[in-house]
């Protein structure tokens, strides 16, 4: 809730900050926060995007690997022979 809460306040002093000169450095230090923010986001996602594209890869391959052995796999058949 906190997260939230700051961002209805930022948003309302960058809002007043025209009217308020005193409020534009605040402005501009949460203007610049957010960007901070917004740019290690996009880095956590962009890691995690190429994580999750690893596993993938990985998963595809031991997939193909496993249908490439069963389909070389060959059955033994065993006929009992009378005597």
């Amino acid at each position: 809730m906190e997260p939230i809460l700051a961002a209805i306040v930022g948003a309302g002093v960058v809002a007043a900050s025209p009217f308020v000169p005193a409020l534009r450095p605040v402005a501009k230090t949460i203007v610049a926060t957010g960007l901070t923010v917004t740019d290690k986001a996009k880095t956590a996602v962009a890691i995690t995007g190429e994580h999750w594209l690893d596993i993938v890869a990985e998963a595809q391959v031991e997939r193909e690997a496993e249908a490439e052995a069963r389909a070389n796999a060959v059955e033994t058949i065993t006929i009992p022979l009378e005597e």
